[in-house]
C-alpha cells in the first residue's frame, strides 16, 4: 500500500504533440503551395528557398519525433515499474488475507472467540476483548477492501499501458514515414540545384537585384516613420503649447472650467499614445496578416545556404501564400501612406500610435491615406511576380527601431 505513480512527462508529451502536430499543418501548407507554383514549371530561387524551408521544418520535426518517442519510452518504463509493483503489493495483500480467513474460520469454528470473551475476570476485561475481536473484523473488512481498490488500480495501470505502447507504435510510424519524406526532399533539391547550377550567375544578379528593390523600399518606409513621428512631436508641441496659452488667458476663471479647457486640448496627445500602448499589449497574439501561409524568410541576416557568397537583410518576415491572397491589417489603426516601388508593388504603411505595420508586394491596394482601418481588415491583394511567388513581406516598427514580427503574431 502507498504506491502512487505521478505521470511526470504528461504535460510535456502534451506540449510535444501540440508541436508536432503543428509542425505537419505547416509542412502540409508548404508542400500544398510549392506543388501549386511547381505546376508552371519554372525552376526559380524562390522554389528553391521553400524547398529548404520544408527540408528544415521536415528536420526538426524529426528530431521533435524522436524526443516524443523517448519520452513515451520514459512513461512506459514508468508504468510498467508501477505495474510490477502493484502487482507483487496485490499478491502479498491476497496471500495474507488468505491466512487471516483461514485463521478466523478455524477460529470460529472451534468456538474460540466466544471463549476467549467469556472466560475474562472482569466485565471491563470482556469488553476490551470483545471490541479486539471487533477490530480485528474491522481490519479483515479493510484488507478485502484494499485488495479490491488494488485490483482496480491494476486493471487501469494495465489499460494505460496498453495505449502507451499503441502510441509508440504509431510514433515509430509516423518518424519512418517523415524520415522518407525527407529523403524525398532532398532528392527534389538536388534536382532543382542541378537545373539551377546552369544559370548561377542569371540568378545571383537576379538576388542582387531584388536586394536594390527591398532596400530601396526598406529606406523609402524608414523615411516615412521619422516624418510621421516628427509630424506627432510637432502636434504635441502644439497641444501643449495651446493649452499652455489657454491655462494662461483663462487664469481668473474657475478651477472647473481650467480643467475643461487643458483636457480639451491635451486630449489628441494622449490619445496616439493609447493605441501605441494598447498594440504593445498584443505581442504574441496579432492576427496572421494573411489567412494561409508559411514563413519563407524569417527577420534578420541569412547567409544563402546554396549560393555562396549572398547575404540578405530581411527587416521584417516574408509570408508565402496562394494566388490571389489578401492582406489584413494585424491591428487598427491609420493608413499613413500607400507607396509604389518596382519591383516589389505596392505598399501600406499603418500607424497604430508609437507603433507600425508594413505590407508590401500588393499587386492592388483597397484602402486609401488617412483611412481608419480595423483589425483584420482587407488591405490589398498580395502580387504573384514573374516567378510565379505570392509572397507578403510584412514588418513591425517601435517607432524608428525594426521588430521581428514574429514575436508579435499569434500561433498559426
Amino acid at each position: 500500500m502507498g504506491l502512487h505513480w505521478t505521470p511526470i512527462s504528461a504535460q510535456s508529451r502534451k506540449q510535444l504533440e501540440t508541436s508536432r502536430k503543428k509542425m505537419q499543418r505547416e509542412i502540409s501548407e508548404q508542400k500544398r503551395i510549392l506543388t501549386t507554383t511547381q505546376k508552371e514549371k519554372k525552376i526559380t530561387i524562390h522554389k528553391l528557398n521553400s524547398l529548404n524551408q520544408i527540408i528544415h521544418q521536415r528536420q526538426v520535426l524529426i528530431h521533435s519525433l524522436g524526443i516524443e518517442i523517448r519520452t513515451v519510452n520514459y512513461e512506459l518504463v514508468q508504468k510498467q515499474k508501477y505495474n510490477d509493483s502493484l502487482k507483487h503489493e496485490y499478491d502479498q495483500q491476497k496471500l495474507i488475507l488468505h491466512k487471516t480467513l483461514i485463521k478466523a474460520y478455524k477460529t470460529r469454528k472451534s468456538g474460540r472467540e466466544i471463549s476467549f470473551v467469556f472466560s475474562s475476570q472482569s466485565i471491563s476485561q470482556a469488553m476490551r476483548r470483545w471490541k479486539y475481536l471487533r477490530k480485528i473484523s474491522g481490519y479483515r473488512s479493510f484488507q478485502i477492501t484494499t485488495i479490491l481498490a488494488q485490483a482496480t488500480a491494476l486493471a487501469k495501470i494495465i489499460k494505460q499501458l496498453e495505449f502507451v505502447k499503441r502510441d509508440k507504435s504509431e510514433l515509430m510510424g509516423e518518424n519512418k514515414q517523415e524520415s522518407k519524406e525527407l529523403e524525398t526532399d532532398k532528392h527534389s533539391k538536388q534536382i532543382l540545384l542541378g537545373e539551377l547550377s546552369g544559370r548561377e550567375k542569371e540568378l545571383r544578379e537576379h538576388i542582387r537585384e531584388n536586394e536594390r528593390a527591398i532596400s530601396k523600399l526598406n529606406n523609402e518606409i524608414s523615411r516615412l516613420i521619422a516624418k510621421e513621428i516628427d509630424a506627432e512631436r510637432k502636434r504635441m508641441a502644439r497641444a501643449e503649447a495651446s493649452a499652455s496659452k489657454v491655462k494662461t488667458e483663462k487664469k481668473e476663471k474657475t478651477s472647473e472650467q481650467k480643467n475643461a479647457g487643458a483636457t480639451k486640448e491635451t486630449l489628441p496627445k494622449i490619445s496616439s499614445k493609447i493605441i501605441g500602448g494598447a498594440f504593445s499589449k498584443n505581442i504574441g497574439s496579432l492576427p496572421w496578416p494573411l489567412e494561409k501561409g508559411f514563413i519563407s524568410q524569417t527577420f534578420g541576416v541569412h547567409e544563402h545556404p546554396d549560393l555562396a557568397g549572398i547575404t540578405t537583410v530581411n527587416n521584417g518576415i516574408d509570408i508565402t501564400s496562394q494566388k490571389g491572397a489578401m492582406a489584413s491589417a494585424v491591428f487598427e489603426g491609420t493608413v499613413s501612406a500607400i507607396l509604389s516601388i518596382p519591383g516589389q508593388g505596392q505598399a501600406v504603411l499603418v500607424n497604430h500610435g508609437e507603433y507600425f505595420t508594413v505590407y508590401s508586394r500588393l499587386s492592388l491596394v483597397v484602402v486609401q491615406k488617412g483611412q481608419l482601418i480595423r483589425t483584420q481588415q482587407h488591405l490589398g491583394k498580395v502580387m504573384t511576380d514573374e516567378e510565379d511567388k505570392s509572397v507578403l513581406q510584412f514588418q513591425v516598427w517601435h517607432g524608428q527601431e525594426k521588430q521581428n514580427p514574429e514575436r508579435w503574431l499569434r500561433n498559426h
